[in-house]
């Protein structure tokens, strides 16, 4: 059974809203799976040079191979980064420092660290920036994800109210976090072409009835959650 926030005041569900979150636990999560490959990737060729290729710590390469590592990760970015120049390059490998893939006399990277290398650059002073910006593939997917989301929440809200069902506090931050459409989420949906025979696919909506996330009556269904659940004074 949920108890009441200590207080019991509305101050204290507005606090709900935005629990501490585990960053740490997430990240040993993360970085104890192999990098996640999502269909949109493109192979970048050349990142493995073969099966008996060593890793070496970017410390202990010389600066021979520091260099040479500089030069094939220019080579191997020419197409994402082609106006950028090569200090660029270079400060992201030092702030990084990847292990380097090597083989007999090449030097490469494995995968992972080229897409890290990549995020890095990307965000270079040197480059423009691009207003408005470029939404891919990658992002209207994510984007798509968190609104579906949002519409399940609701929907899922909608049944707990009906049911009269008790939630805990953080149950209720999270309905109160999911329950709005992510303002990045639109924009990046608003901003593609949805009338073209090129536009992507429309994903298809929740099934059944709901209010609109975010709007005044999905706020009464929290209000009325709240109540049930004894959040209320």
């Amino acid at each position: 059974m949920a108890g009441r926030p200590a207080g019991g005041t509305r101050a204290s569900l507005a606090a709900l809203a935005s629990p501490p979150l585990a960053y740490p636990l997430f990240f040993r999560w993360l970085t104890s799976r192999p990098p996640r490959r999502v269909p949109f990737d493109s192979p970048i060729p050349s990142v493995m040079l073969s099966p008996v290729a060593s890793r070496l710590p970017y410390r202990q390469a010389t600066p021979a191979q520091q260099a040479q590592a500089l030069l094939a990760l220019r080579h191997l970015l020419r197409h994402h980064f082609p106006t950028l120049p090569a200090p660029a390059f270079a400060r992201s490998l030092a702030e990084l420092r990847p292990d380097l893939v090597v083989d007999q006399a090449q030097v490469g990277f494995a995968h992972q660290e080229v897409t890290q290398l990549v995020q890095l650059l990307a965000a270079s002073p040197e480059l423009p920036f691009l207003d408005p910006p470029i939404y891919g593939p990658p992002t209207l997917d994510l984007a798509q994800h968190s609104l579906l989301t949002s519409e399940l929440t609701v929907q899922a809200l909608v049944e707990f109210v009906a049911q009269q069902t008790r939630c805990g506090p953080h149950l209720y931050a999270l309905l109160l976090r999911l329950v709005h459409y992510y303002p990045l989420a639109e924009q990046v949906v608003q901003a593609w072409p949805w009338h073209l025979a090129s536009s992507p696919p429309l994903p298809r909506s929740s099934p059944g009835w709901m209010p609109a996330p975010g709007s005044p009556e999905v706020m009464h269904y929290l209000h009325q959650l709240a109540a049930t659940s004894g959040f209320l004074p």
